[in-house]
């Protein structure tokens, strides 16, 4: 067993369990969704938020489930910790910015602050919790390019809500891959005559 491998797979476990943000895909687009001016309304929209939100629960437990079976449990140091709380709050202020109303939005602007700002408030987070990773740039990248497209005024008031519908797709896409880099460490680390163990996927 390569022991470095395995100190590096277990310091950055708690942060590469992707399959968190399958959850997150769904309740980020559903805050979109209901924030539309002609979105659902009444009976319409109460069944669209209970079943996201139940299946967003649903996959919640699942995952809970799959991650503490598959790879037991892995507690942070305390510096890890900090630099867990310094990404979210990051993370948090960066994005604030973007969809604070009085600062840099515009209802007549023709590109989307909230897009790029979700889009570098999770680079950041990246940059400073796990590092940047190949598909991180890319797919954040990508996010952050559309939102600085000049295609979205005539969306009005409602850009930030349609951005926050679409956010859900690379949200949950960036978590996957995540996941697959934290199975090929976890099998790596594991691995002791350059066979790899059987881990999740």
């Amino acid at each position: 067993m390569d022991r470095r491998a395995l100190e590096s797979a277990g310091a950055h476990f708690p942060y590469l369990q992707g399959l968190w943000t399958i959850p997150m895909g769904f309740t980020i687009p559903l805050a979109g969704v209901t924030n539309l001016r002609g979105g659902p309304h009444g009976a319409w929209l109460l069944a669209v938020v209970v079943g996201l939100v139940g299946l967003a629960a649903a996959s919640g437990l699942l995952i809970w489930w799959y991650y503490r079976d598959r790879y037991g449990n892995v507690t942070p140091t305390p510096s890890r910790q900090v630099r867990h709380v310094v990404a979210v709050g990051a993370w948090v202020a960066v994005l604030f910015v973007g969809a604070n109303r009085h600062l840099l939005w515009s209802p007549t602007s023709s590109i989307c602050i909230f897009a790029v700002a979700f889009a570098l408030a999770t680079l950041a987070y990246y940059v400073i919790l796990v590092g940047l990773r190949p598909h991180h740039v890319l797919i954040w990248g990508t996010v952050l390019v559309a939102g600085l497209l000049p295609v979205w005024g005539g969306l009005g008031v409602d850009r930030d809500a349609w951005a926050m519908v679409a956010l859900g797709v690379p949200l949950i896409g960036s978590g996957l891959l995540d996941q697959h880099l934290l199975a090929r460490a976890v099998a790596f680390a594991r691995s002791s005559d350059g066979e790899i163990d059987r881990v999740g996927t």
